[in-house]
């Protein structure tokens, strides 16, 4: 979805959005009944979780909340093995998020993604605002527990 705006190589040599630490392992994206059927089909481990999603599992090999899991779909060279089509909306959309923020529905984009360099935030804010907006609020209105806390980490670009 975002290839136009990112440089690809950019992406693949950070992978952040790809490695979880313990401490923020409830950022793995919420899978849909297809992906999850998908995954299920390759042997991928899945994790159900407190809010009732089902998440890829995370391999933490110690409790250190330092630690980082890279998410198992993540080949270190070439990136994400899932087809663009099959990967999680969250992943697509990266480093935009739907949040909530009281009770009103907010778009962000992660301030710290290496690949906002130059004019690419703008861009990426131009193109959420345009053309994703209504696939974002679509998919946050069909799975609400997609739909993540605000974090000040995020710069707020729309509200509902």
């Amino acid at each position: 979805m975002l290839t136009g705006i990112f440089s690809p190589s950019k992406c693949a040599d950070c992978k952040l959005c790809c490695n979880f630490h313990r401490s923020s392992a409830w950022e793995t994206p919420a899978l849909n009944e297809a992906q999850i059927f998908l995954l299920n089909e390759l042997c991928v481990p899945l994790e159900k979780r407190s809010d009732g999603t089902t998440s890829f599992f995370l391999n933490f090999c110690t409790d250190s909340e330092d630690e980082i899991a890279n998410c198992p779909m993540l080949d270190p060279n070439s990136g994400c093995t899932l087809p663009r089509e099959d990967r999680p909306f969250e992943c697509r959309i990266w480093p935009v998020r739907v949040m909530r923020e009281h009770s009103r529905l907010v778009i962000g984009i992660y301030q710290n993604c290496a690949a906002l360099e130059g004019d690419a935030f703008e861009k990426l804010r131009e193109f959420t605002l345009k053309e994703l907006l209504p696939q974002i609020l679509e998919y946050a209105h069909k799975n609400p527990r997609a739909v993540r806390e605000f974090d000040t980490a995020y710069q707020i670009i729309w509200k509902s």
